[in-house]
């Protein structure tokens, strides 16, 4: 029942065979039947490719296409999408759902068309963001590539190879980017070289869109929308922030919470330990008037400027806490001492 329902909000919200949502690839002819369709052609024979009903990766009946090996060791199934225009100063993400079953057997394909380069600006005639066997048969993973814009200083591969089941990302992928000239591309998915008979690989839900922060997140391409109950979200979060940056999770706003936990490590007890070297309160006012901050605590420009670690933070105003309660006890100790002197020349 719940991949029932993650797989029916999944299509609600993005569309993927319905319509052509964001999706710039034409799957209006996705039905039953051999060979290519309209905006798809078959990669192989018409007998290495069937559309039919099965389970597909939200644990639903929908119409896979199936790549099934005739033994020529060639194409063994899969597509090519026709030509789509783009835009080369925009990155534009690249996704399939694939599984393999029997054996691994044959090479796996996700690639898209030349007119692209490497993120270090060499060009490639015969791009494949990935290619090769997936972690593991009988399993849906969902393959992601993306081509930066023609433009973009990036080097950072974002693609990667998605656990169906876990959500989370168990290969990376290779990114490329577009050239100053190309103004059309294409997606390529495959099974190629496969020997047995009796291998088969599934594809279902191809997608390209242009990255631009309307796009389905991967968390909901993974059939996992925000209120369908436990998310994961396999890369980072940005809440009104579209460069969470170095941050798992970046808010550009308010957080309220009943309750926050940090984890940290290295709690400051050991300040009461026997060798610990208590600092004087003359050590600690040469550092203030030196300074203008405490010891270990950052100056108000750095705070400004990047914010506190609340773990970092809390651990070194402990540790100052720690500190001062020690040098009251000493000091509560010379008073007590000057008191009790006091008190014995009173008596003479």
């Amino acid at each position: 029942m719940k991949n029932l329902k993650s797989g029916l909000l999944f299509l609600l919200s993005v569309s993927a065979l319905g319509g052509k949502a964001q999706n710039l690839l034409n799957l209006t002819d996705w039905v039953v039947g051999t060979g290519g369709i309209t905006g798809l052609a078959q990669n192989g024979l018409t007998s290495e490719n069937q559309r039919e009903w099965g389970i597909g990766p939200y644990g639903t009946q929908v119409i896979l296409w199936k790549g099934s090996p005739s033994g020529d060791e060639n194409g063994d199934g899969g597509f090519d999408s026709s030509y789509f225009i783009i835009n080369n100063q925009k990155t534009y993400r690249y996704t399939v759902w694939l599984k393999k079953t029997n054996s691994n057997d044959g090479i796996s394909y996700l690639g898209c068309a030349p007119g692209v380069t490497t993120l270090a600006g060499v060009a490639n005639n015969n791009p494949y963001f990935w290619y090769g066997d997936l972690p593991e048969l009988n399993k849906w993973y969902l393959v992601v590539g993306y081509v930066h814009g023609s433009n973009d200083p990036s080097t950072t591969n974002f693609g990667g190879i998605y656990d169906g089941l876990t959500g989370k990302k168990v290969v990376s992928t290779t990114d490329f980017k577009f050239a100053s000239n190309t103004t059309a591309t294409q997606h390529r998915s495959y099974l190629f070289y496969d020997p047995n008979i009796n291998d088969r690989q599934y594809f279902y839900g191809p997608r390209v869109e242009e990255v631009n922060g309307n796009e389905p997140t991967i968390s909901a391409l993974l059939g996992n929308p925000v209120g369908a109950g436990d998310s994961y979200f396999a890369g980072k979060v940005g809440i009104k922030t579209q460069t969470p940056g170095d941050y798992d999770l970046a808010v550009n706003g308010k957080i309220r919470s009943h309750e926050i936990k940090v984890e940290t490590s290295g709690w400051a007890d050991y300040v009461f330990e026997e060798d610990y070297k208590l600092p004087t309160l003359e050590e600690t006012e040469k550092f203030i008037r030196k300074n203008g901050h405490l010891s270990e605590v950052p100056k108000a420009t750095e705070v400004e400027a990047n914010g506190i670690s609340l773990g970092e933070m809390n651990k070194v105003l402990l540790k100052k806490i720690e500190e001062l309660t020690l040098q009251v006890i000493e000091l509560n100790k010379t008073v007590q001492k000057q008191d009790d002197k006091i008190k014995s020349l009173d008596r003479l």
